[in-house]
């Protein structure tokens, strides 16, 4: 029986252990998140085949404090690994409760696909890192605008004053009409043609047109030469003030069957070229996808240590029990 008080002791002082280990605070590791990333494209940028993309990643710190945070923004091609261009921005410290936002700048060539790829480092450690796909459209060429003039086609021949000639003179012949109460602005056709036969580009020309009245219709004549005896596609886009109102594709014949004999004389042959479809009008929109977080390399959060205190305890009780059956038996 004077043993057991002995036994009774190392029990208390095990059951303090377990207290202490339980009551501890609880201590973890600081890291940081994305909370979002929003995708914008400012206003007021001109028509061309770039665009300014401003990546907005939202950063926060979780459980503590974090040190000496990098943000990477990169562009890939989608679906691949391939960085069209990329920068990195020093953020430094984050604390906890409190969003910081970060604006990164990218130039991206239009109509194209990109994944912009958003990574957070803390000293020189990937912590977490995510993507968001965007299509930009093209932007090359002004949409369709309402402007101070009201232009519309109503007429588009395409002549030639001698079939025989080599190399052959094409007249575009274009008719407008002007509904505004004022002139327009200036207006230019650009025009592309085609070997049908080659398929090479025998004239890539923009003409000037000149204006056009208010309330007013003009005849507009732009002239072109190629070679004889090849069909050709020719396509027409019309811009007031490099803002195209009109575009026309159609094809002409020039290369006859073998059995049929031209008439050698000189005329006026027309050929005609379909009515131009109006440009389409409302300007195209990027595409943003969600934006996915791919990997994470965020700490794990350390157990509390009242859990491992009860580990050790345990193990230490054990060890009391089996020393107080060993002096029993002795």
């Amino acid at each position: 029986m004077r043993k057991l008080p002995g036994a009774a002791a190392v029990f208390v002082l095990l059951s303090l252990v377990l207290v202490a280990g339980c009551t501890s605070p609880q201590s973890q590791a600081g890291y940081v998140t994305i909370r979002g990333v929003d995708i914008s494209i400012p206003d007021g940028q001109p028509p061309s085949n770039v665009t300014r993309v401003v990546v907005a990643p939202y950063l926060d710190a979780v459980y503590a404090a974090v040190e000496g945070i990098d943000l990477q923004v990169s562009a890939k091609e989608a679906g691949t690994d391939i960085v069209v261009t990329g920068k990195v921005v020093p953020v430094g410290n984050l604390t906890p409760g409190k969003t910081t936002k970060e604006e990164v700048a990218l130039v991206l060539e239009n109509g194209r696909r990109y994944d912009i790829w958003v990574t957070v480092w803390q000293e020189g450690r990937m912590r977490e890192s995510g993507s968001v796909d965007v299509f930009l459209p093209d932007r090359t060429v002004a949409g369709r605008r309402l402007a101070y003039s009201l232009l519309s086609i109503t007429t588009l021949d395409v002549m030639t004053p001698d079939l025989e000639a080599d190399p052959i003179t094409l007249d575009i012949i274009t008719g407008i009409t002007n509904s505004g109460r004022t002139s327009s602005g200036d207006l230019t056709m650009d025009i592309r043609v085609v070997n049908l036969q080659t398929g090479l580009t025998a004239v890539r020309e923009s003409r000037s047109l000149g204006t056009v009245a208010g309330d007013a219709a003009a005849e507009k004549r732009v002239s072109i030469r190629v070679p004889n005896g090849y069909d050709y596609e020719i396509s027409l886009r019309l811009a007031e003030g490099g803002a195209a109102f009109a575009t026309s594709t159609g094809r002409v014949t020039l290369a006859p069957p073998p059995q049929v004999v031209l008439d050698s004389g000189k005329a006026q042959s027309p050929v005609s070229l379909p009515v131009p479809t109006p440009a389409p009008t409302g300007e195209p929109s990027a595409q943003v996808g969600q934006f996915k977080v791919q990997s994470s390399g965020a700490p794990m959060p350390s157990p509390t240590p009242g859990f491992g205190a009860a580990l050790a305890a345990a193990g230490i009780l054990g060890a009391g029990f089996a020393a107080l059956g060993r002096r029993r038996r002795g």
